[in-house]
Order: C-alpha cells, then structure tokens, then sequence
C-alpha cells in the first residue's frame, strides 16, 4: 500500500469516528432531557393508566374501568303491576224500599189513568165516578207537594188543573218520600176513599210508591 493511499484511508477513519462520537453526544443529552429529572439517574419504566372509558377484566388490567369510591349506587325501583282501583258500590239509603214495581201489578187488578183524567172524571160525571171509590189504580202526576202532615201522616198532593188528587201513604220511607220533588213526575197505587166536589180533591189511601211507570 503506497503512502497517499494509507493518507485516504486515515483520514476516513478519523471521520467516521467524529461522526460516532457526535452521535453518542446526541443520544446522551435526549436522555437526560425527560427521564431523570436533571439528577443523573436512569429512568424507570413508563406506566400507562387506562383511560375511563377503557374495557377490561378487572381493576388490575390495562383497559379495565375503574372504580370510583365515594360515590352511592343506584338500584333501580322494580316495576310494579298496577291494582285497579275497585269500583265503588252504588249509592244507596240505609232504609228498606217500600215500593212496588209497575210490572208486579196487573193492569186488570190496578188500572193505570192520571191524576188529571181521574180527577176530571170524577167532576164532569160524578155518578159514574162514584163506582170507583173503594178500587185500587195506579196513578201517575205531577207533584203539586210532599211531607208530613199534623199527626206525622206522609202524603202527597197531585196537580190536577185546578183540584188535586191527594195520596196518603200507607208505608214509604223518609228517603222514598224525597223523591216527590215539585214538579217531578211520580207514581203512586192506592185506593180511590173520597171525592169532595166543592173543593175539587180526590182523596186515595194506603198508597205505596210506584217504580218503573
């Protein structure tokens, strides 16, 4: 090997080893920049915490989500069936109806007319009229009023133009007799007892009220 080929060769030498030793340079200051902290110690191994919303088998594995302490759980309410609420009973009274149905009576034993007609009957053809005192009818009308009379007696009285027909009960309740509002249409069956022409009133006794007419 002659001389200026041994110069060449030394001279690639002495750069390659100038570029090796700036490059451990390099390296020996990005190490210093991040893992000791400027105290001269090596670096320990870097820990990654999972993030929240991270999936895992448990606290211990990378990916799992972590349990937060202090804050309560909530247990859902279980959905219950609803109960029906009952339906209330019908209103009644604490007292025993006293009145008869309009289909128990027959129509031959109790004929059915109006305060009015059978009060007009009895004014325009009092001969003929007269034959029906002591017979029972079911009478319908329009309710003049009701109560009680003096002696406790529960009665009431029938429009009828400008007489009346007037019935006295023979057993009601107070709560049945309520039902004889003025001007209310009711029923009644009883027996016809009087006529007094001069004053134009029908009088019916042991009347009972009529339902269904």
């Amino acid at each position: 090997m002659n001389a200026s080929r041994m110069s060449r060769f030394s001279l690639s030498h002495a750069a390659l080893l100038a570029v090796l030793a700036a490059a451990v340079l390099a390296i020996a200051a990005c190490g210093d920049d991040g893992g000791d902290g400027g105290n001269g110690e090596a670096p320990g191994p870097i820990i990654v915490e999972p993030a929240a919303g991270d999936v895992g088998d448990g606290p211990n594995v990378v990916g799992a989500v972590p349990t937060l302490e202090g804050v309560p759980t909530v247990t859902p309410t279980p959905v219950r069936d609803a109960t029906p609420t009952p339906t209330p009973p019908s209103r009644t009274t604490d007292e025993e109806g006293t009145g008869r149905l309009v289909d128990e009576l027959s129509s031959d034993e109790f004929p059915r007319t109006s305060a009015r007609v059978i009060e007009c009957e009895f004014r325009n053809e009092p001969a003929t009229a007269q034959q029906k005192i002591g017979k029972s009818f079911v009478v319908q009308g329009d309710v003049l009023d009701a109560g009680k009379d003096a002696s406790g007696q529960p009665f009431v009285h029938f429009k009828a133009g400008a007489g009346r027909v007037t019935c006295f009960f023979e057993d009601i309740t107070d709560a049945e007799l309520l039902r004889f509002t003025p001007d209310g249409t009711n029923a009644i069956v009883g027996t016809i007892d009087a006529w007094d022409a001069d004053n134009r009133v029908l009088t019916i006794r042991d009347c009972r009220v009529v339902l269904g007419f």
